[in-house]
């Protein structure tokens, strides 16, 4: 009985190596994170033919892995903004701001003790929550349209100026998700891409050069629509030594694909919105 017992044993201790063995290499959502965290930068109404064809982001695009059939959400920017955060249209009209009775990825992220911050260009501080002010615009924040966040000072803090950015880098302090929402000139909003192109290099380059920063960094550089309305078809791209460089994903993905694989990474469930009916990336991790 003894020996019987033992034998037993022995067994189910190689079934679970087995498990353990399939579960490991069966991709990144089923044994913990592709990336410890996460740095959103989105720019402005640009079509992806146009992106694409810019020299800089068409050199991000071979670094990184990127999407070729990637599609806004809404026409025109805000509902998008709020999407990404929000998981689903929350019945805005045009841009005007709305104030949000819903959670967001911060009460996900939040609940399993991750940080956030959301880096605004010109955000003027202490939870502004006017429309704009000379280059900032609250429809770019999209944290600042929930009132769970504009009601909590501790949650509102995490909203900060893209000044202390830097800070977090030199201290090692960057969150697990940081969105970052550069000013209307910086973004495209009120120039052209080639401003925005040029401003991305200047930010962008010093942190992919950044061994420490890079490590388990992944950084998302998407645009929130397209120019023109037809197909809503925007570049995006992701960065980091956790994706397969060069690889080009032909499915078709949205924002809210995006919003389900942050979700599936840090492993803080979902919204119960589009993002949960959305599919996570998979194919793009080395």
């Amino acid at each position: 009985m003894f020996k019987f017992r033992i034998i037993t044993f022995a067994i189910l201790i190689s079934l679970l190596a087995g498990l353990s063995g399939c579960l490991k290499n069966s991709g990144p959502w089923t044994h913990g994170l592709a990336f410890d965290r996460v740095l959103i930068i989105v720019l402005e109404n640009t079509d992806y033919s146009a992106a694409s064809a810019d020299p800089y982001l068409s050199s991000l695009a071979a670094q990184g892995a990127s999407f070729s059939n990637f599609r806004g959400n809404f026409h025109p920017s805000y509902a998008n903004y709020l999407a990404m955060v929000g998981g689903k249209y929350f019945g805005t009209v045009f841009d005007k701001q709305k104030d949000i009775d819903a959670p967001t990825i911060a009460d996900l992220l939040e609940a399993r003790g991750l940080t956030w911050k959301n880096y605004a260009q010109d955000y003027p501080g202490n939870c502004f929550l006017d429309a704009s002010q000379g280059n900032y615009a609250r429809k770019h924040v999209p944290f600042l349209s929930f009132k769970n966040i504009q009601t909590s000072p501790a949650r509102c803090a995490n909203v900060v100026s893209a000044d202390q950015f830097p800070i977090d880098v030199s201290e090692g302090k960057v969150p697990n998700y940081a969105f970052y929402s550069p000013n209307l000139i910086n973004d495209a909003h009120d120039t052209d891409l080639a401003t925005a192109s040029s401003w991305l290099k200047g930010f962008l380059e010093p942190l992919l050069n950044d061994e420490k920063f890079m490590e388990r960094t992944l950084i998302e550089i998407t645009f929130d629509e397209s120019k023109t309305y037809l197909n809503n078809h925007i570049y995006t791209v992701f960065l980091g030594p956790m994706v397969k460089p060069g690889f080009i994903e032909t499915a078709k993905t949205s924002h809210y694909s995006v919003l389900r694989t942050f979700e599936e990474n840090f492993g803080i469930g979902n919204l119960g919105n589009e993002d949960k009916e959305a599919s996570p990336i998979q194919t793009i991790w080395k």
